[in-house]
């Protein structure tokens, strides 16, 4: 069931929780946390700031809340696929294609977990501390399906597989980030492609 929440007004009107904050990511995504405004947030969402303040808090708050959503939704759905039946090399592939799906984006492109980390650093711990425990869950995904790839047959296994779950989150990051930078997806093609060329056996 769609999860509701009420403006402040006299006539309060019900609005859709999660698509708000699916409006509002967009926004952080694009413009990231030091640039983006109440005015954007309130074009974005077609609500007002006292609407927002009164459903999530304050832009902090909201923020927050908008790194939640983005656990819940697109992290999630790699860790679904790391976790997918079938062949582990696949499935590794299937992710490293989600991300170049991500690095190929105009507005909203790269990691949003890593445009905020390279913007924020340690700066919000509670940001942080979401972003990394987010991070382990993904290491510890490419692990298990790394260490069953080796048995298998499929993936190398002279390197072990916790090296190899935290190269594949390093390649990701430095990817994402750099085709944001540059503009240029190609970079992380090329990365992963030749990521994983390398861990085939």
């Amino acid at each position: 069931m769609t999860r509701k929440t009420r403006e402040l007004s006299g006539r309060p009107r019900e609005f859709d929780r999660d698509a708000a904050l699916a409006k509002a990511m967009d926004v952080f995504w694009e413009q990231g946390f030091s640039r983006t405004t109440y005015a954007a947030l309130e074009k974005a969402t077609g609500l007002h700031r006292q609407s927002l303040v009164y459903a999530f808090g304050d832009k902090k708050a909201l923020f927050h809340a908008v790194l939640q959503h983005y656990e819940i939704t697109r992290v999630q759905s790699v860790l679904n696929q790391l976790r997918a039946s079938g062949s582990p090399l696949a499935n590794i592939k299937a992710v490293l294609d989600l991300w170049l799906n991500d690095a190929r984006r105009e507005t909203t492109s790269g990691c949003l977990f890593v445009n905020i980390s390279g913007e924020l650093g340690q700066t919000e711990p509670v940001f942080a501390k979401l972003i990394e425990q987010s991070t382990q869950q993904l290491v510890q995904a490419f692990e298990r399906i790394i260490e069953l790839g080796q048995m298998r047959g499929e993936i190398i296994s002279h390197v072990n597989a916790t090296d190899l779950a935290r190269q594949a989150i390093a390649v990701g990051d430095g990817a994402l980030l750099r085709s944001r930078v540059s503009g240029d997806p190609s970079f992380a093609e090329s990365a992963f492609q030749a990521f994983l060329s390398s861990i085939k056996r």
